[in-house]
């Protein structure tokens, strides 16, 4: 049976410039963590998108009407430059808060429409290389809800700026379910975007904000011979992960996410985009995570999904994670000594020399 192909979008595969524009007021932010060289880098392993997560509810105070500071301009005017010098498309993502325990706020149109109105006024004559996304993983927050206030600031971009793709997400941390409960936006610059952290098990293991801390060495696929012991004194999350997991780490389960991305795209007659995926790396065995990238990869082209890895210099990214890191001080890997080549391989990405 041949495989079903997604609409494509302009773009095909990409990183997440993550820990540079997230977390913090735009008085902390370091303005060079990320320079013209890092997107020049990117596009050298065959990158032609970056997503850029951008916490402007960190950096627009709602007493002062959400209006962006001026050194959060400085640096976009400058990404918005370089997208355009490099030909490299960047898509800049309303990244609010999604902690394991938080919830998008009832009120997140408050901030959505005066954040992207800026925006669209500032950039609608710029490069087509710019991407909008409304909002990174909306959750915890209606469904009927969500879908009115994304139509909303849609139209409301839609009005000022006729000449970027935009990008839409569902309600529960941009599921499948949730895109699929999209309201048909007729637009024929419309992106519709999902992420895939799945088998979060697997995915996730060792990671804290998950509950999985006690969780490593998971082996991708399952193989009952290769699985660690159930941690001393499981909690039910615990029991309830493990005993889920002989059915959800398989391939099979994995491929037929892909399979209803791809119908989705052909129903809608729009792209879709896998605008994050990844594998936590510290507690991952590295031959499995390499696996689970060639897969999950080899799965995505097939049926010509762009998409963009959870993240570059990260937890999830591309570098061996060799170097140390100073208290209260970044140390950064570098490129391209510190490259993991077998994820960039994996991730169907160019090797560098050196």
């Amino acid at each position: 049976m041949e495989t079903r192909k997604a609409i494509p979008a302009p773009f095909t595969k990409g990183v997440n410039f993550t820990n540079w524009l997230e977390h913090r007021s735009a008085d902390q932010i370091h303005a060079d963590m990320f320079t013209k060289q890092d997107f020049i880098n990117a596009k050298s392993l065959g990158c032609d998108v970056i997503r850029l997560p951008i916490h402007f509810e960190r950096f627009c105070e709602e007493a002062e009407g959400f209006v962006i500071p001026d050194k959060i301009w400085q640096i976009l005017d400058r990404v918005a430059a370089w997208a355009e010098e490099l030909k490299l498309y960047v898509i800049f993502d309303f990244h609010n808060n999604c902690h394991a325990d938080s919830a998008t706020s009832e009120d997140v149109e408050n901030v959505l429409t005066p954040v992207w109105k800026q925006i669209a006024n500032r950039y609608k004559d710029a490069s087509g290389y710019l991407v909008y996304e409304i909002m990174n993983e909306p959750h915890g927050i209606e469904i009927a809800l969500w879908n009115e206030v994304i139509v909303r600031v849609f139209q409301m971009v839609r009005s000022i700026d006729t000449k970027h793709y935009i990008i839409v997400g569902g309600a529960d941390w941009n599921s499948f379910t949730g895109m699929t409960q999209l309201p048909e936006f007729t637009d024929d610059k419309v992106i519709y975007t999902f992420h895939f952290y799945d088998p979060h098990t697997f995915t996730h293991q060792g990671a804290s904000w998950s509950h999985l801390e006690r969780v490593i060495n998971i082996p991708f696929p399952y193989d009952e011979k290769r699985m660690p012991p159930l941690p001393e004194n499981p909690t039910e999350d615990e029991k309830n992960r493990f005993a889920a997991y002989p059915e959800q780490g398989t391939v099979a389960e994995v491929e037929q996410f892909f399979d209803r991305y791809a119908e989705f795209s052909i129903k809608r007659n729009a792209p879709v985009f896998c605008g994050e995926f990844g594998c936590f790396a510290p507690f991952a065995k590295h031959e499995e995570r390499v696996n689970w990238y060639r897969i999950v990869v080899n799965l995505l082209e097939e049926r010509g999904i762009a998409r963009t890895s959870w993240d570059y210099y990260g937890g999830f990214g591309i570098f061996m994670m060799r170097k140390p890191q100073e208290r209260g001080k970044w140390v950064l890997p570098q490129f391209p000594e510190d490259v993991d080549r077998e994820i960039v391989e994996a991730m169907g990405l160019s090797v560098p020399r050196g």
